[in-house]
């Protein structure tokens, strides 16, 4: 049995774009459906049995028709492949108000062939049951936890009622834990099973947010502790959240597949992509994953490097420096900053026009900022350009300065994504 594991694929995202001629996007959005395209076509070419979606399809969480358009068409081509697909909702994908419908629930709705839904309305009719594919290969259970909707989670829950944040956040935790637990007590030893969530997790493996992680953080929830996974009872864990893929646990193997594009410069020469994996259905649970044990990283076309220049000219006239150091780098579709050290001499000397020339092949110069010795500002991390950033990520920068706690700065961020989004498609 052939599965194939991916997530956070965020279509809607348009920074660093230009406009497309003859689409209603931008480039930067045609990078994301060509990646989405290339997993689909691989997907197909190697008649993989079972797709296994963790979460957000989209960057806005209430996504416009045409990105639900494009998602749905490419998720039609698996349907009339035969290809059992289960998608998970992701924290992107639920409605800023919890009475409309999610973004992926239109796919239950229709009742699309081979395609299966995993949010909380399959537990409030079902009970706490995985669901099972039906693929070429055979059954394949699917226990599942989507981002965690607190009004869901502790619907029945009278602690809830007068508990602090912390308590909260410890009861949220131990209702996760419930949750994977009461599906795994229905998990067929003699049949494949996989995990899927959708969660950021407390273990030390898991790296700090990059920033295109942290500023497109759509609501939150605690960090939940590996343990509460119950992994024994499954014979891979899929995750989804956390933008980089990597790996959790070995036995059974737990991994995070990452984001299928890079973002933004916080994700820069990290690869992108999705997983596959093998499992030998004759063999008992445990022993089912071919090869290692480990899935393989399928690495997406990436045709948007992120090329970050930093130079501190040492001659009195800098210019042959800062054209020598962006010379070096090849620069063709790349979305490029430059960050100039100079001193109050140089830079009334520096021809900022010629550097601009000299970066003609780049696809978007995201800036060109000049740093002054003396200058009393506080230094801005790295991955951030003040004349190229979001308000978002502008807003993380100021609570970095701040030192903000970073669950506090996590909660901050999200709030003012969803104001964001929310005036964004009052605009619309």
């Amino acid at each position: 049995m052939r599965v194939l594991h991916f997530a956070d694929l965020h279509i809607g995202v348009e920074l660093y774009g230009e406009p497309l001629p003859g689409k209603p996007w931008s480039t930067r959005m045609q990078d994301f459906l060509d990646a989405f395209d290339y997993l689909i076509g691989y997907a197909l070419e190697e008649r993989v049995d079972a797709v296994i979606f963790a979460g957000d399809a989209y960057k806005a969480r209430e996504p416009s028709q045409t990105h639900q358009r494009e998602f749905a068409r490419r998720i039609r081509r698996l349907s009339e492949a035969g290809i059992a697909t289960f998608l998970l909702v992701g924290n992107h994908d639920l409605p800023n108000a919890e009475s409309r419908a999610h973004a992926l629930e239109i796919f239950r709705t229709l009742d699309v062939p081979n395609v299966t839904v995993g949010d909380a309305a399959w537990f409030q009719r079902e009970g706490h049951v995985p669901q099972v594919l039906e693929t070429r290969a055979g059954p394949l259970q699917v226990a599942f936890v989507p981002w965690p909707q607190v009004s869901h989670l502790l619907a029945n829950s009278e602690e809830a009622e007068s508990a602090s944040i912390e308590q909260l956040y410890k009861l949220i935790e131990r209702a996760i834990s419930d949750l994977v637990a009461a599906q795994a007590e229905h998990i067929d030893p003699e049949i494949p099973s996989i995990l899927t969530c959708h969660l950021p997790l407390s273990d030390q493996l898991v790296a700090e947010n990059s920033g295109s992680e942290l500023w497109m953080q759509s609501g939150t929830v605690p960090r939940v502790p590996l343990s509460a996974l119950h992994m024994d009872q499954f014979d891979y864990v899929a995750l989804g959240h956390h933008h980089n893929a990597m790996q959790l646990n070995a036995h059974p193997p737990c991994w995070y597949s990452g984001a299928v594009q890079e973002v933004d410069f916080g994700d820069a020469r990290i690869p992108k992509g999705f997983l596959t994996l093998e499992f030998d259905t004759s063999k008992p649970r445990g022993e089912r994953l071919s090869g290692d044990g480990a899935p393989r990283m399928q690495a997406a076309p990436n045709s948007r490097p992120f090329v970050s220049i930093a130079v501190k000219p040492r001659e009195a006239d800098p210019n042959e420096e800062v054209f020598a150091a962006i010379g070096k780098h090849d620069l063709a579709d790349a979305i490029v900053r430059v960050e100039i050290h100079v001193d109050r001499d140089q830079e009334a000397l520096l021809r900022l026009s010629e550097a601009r020339r000299a970066l003609a092949d780049a696809h978007v110069i995201a800036g060109i900022r000049t740093i002054l010795p003396e200058d009393s500002r506080s230094p801005l991390p790295p991955n951030i350009q003040p004349d190229a950033s979001s308000p978002i990520e502008t807003l993380d920068t100021y609570l970095k300065l701040r030192d903000v706690a970073d669950e506090r700065r996590a909660r901050l961020l999200a709030a003012a994504t969803e104001i964001i989004e929310e005036s964004e498609a009052v605009g619309a």
